[in-house]
């Protein structure tokens, strides 16, 4: 008798236990998206995944790796006010870019962000790093970082916030940069793209708060802007 009265208060129970563990499961969710909101590189590794564009077999969609570099990647991006970043293929300094761009976009209303490359489709890489990046982060990050548009309409060469944000991309022509008023300005595969110089001199006349360079060594006018920086002590950034 006194078993079946267990078995029967636990069975009431279960129900309340499962809301329970649910409202439990809920505020963690909560917390972790609190944190996202306040720290990109959390955002990254913890709250979104990536695509891997080199994976053949299994799920392309993978978590952000917590590589050493980054945190002092975020800092140096979000603190220089023209930053030139050397990259190769296995760094995910784009992704890295897109991301933190991205972060700022989705937490600051009216920010313009413009991925410029040789040509549209390489610039529209970054804008597309971004949509999978604000696609696959937690549910509470999508409730608050509203799009303007369902993203299956959004263009394929933007990608529109319900908080007046948007990311661009726009082939290397530099009379494109004007139009669009950059607060972020990348400039992404800057050694090759043929008006690099007039390209990013424009960006410096729109007086975009951000400038960002990325490229890969080799000649041309993005290893002549790397090679006449003056190496300094890494500063005390804040955070």
């Amino acid at each position: 008798m006194r078993s079946e009265t267990t078995s029967e208060s636990s069975a009431k129970l279960s129900p309340i236990i499962g809301r329970q563990l649910a409202a439990l499961v809920e505020q963690q969710e909560e917390l972790r998206a609190q944190m996202a909101l306040r720290d990109c590189l959390y955002w990254l590794t913890e709250c979104t995944r990536t695509r891997d564009e080199q994976e053949m077999a299994g799920d392309p969609l993978k978590p952000f790796p917590l590589w050493p570099y980054f945190k002092p990647a975020l800092q140096y991006l979000e603190n220089e006010p023209v930053a030139p970043v050397k990259k190769s293929r296995t760094l995910m300094m784009s992704w890295v870019v897109s991301g933190w761009a991205a972060h700022k976009a989705f937490n600051r209303p009216a920010t313009k962000v413009v991925f410029q490359s040789q040509d549209e489709k390489r610039a529209c890489h970054d804008v597309d790093y971004a949509k999978i990046l604000w696609q696959n982060s937690i549910e509470p990050l999508r409730r608050r970082w509203k799009l303007a548009k369902p993203l299956d309409q959004q263009p394929y060469n933007r990608f529109l916030l319900a908080n007046g944000s948007e990311l661009v991309g726009i082939p290397g022509k530099p009379d494109q940069i004007r139009s669009e008023h950059p607060t972020i300005y990348v400039m992404e595969e800057a050694n090759i793209i043929e008006q690099a110089e007039a390209s990013y001199n424009t960006a410096v006349a729109t007086q975009a708060p951000h400038i960002v360079l990325i490229g890969t060594a080799g000649a041309g006018w993005f290893a002549e802007f790397i090679s006449a920086a003056r190496w300094l002590d890494w500063p005390d950034y804040p955070g």
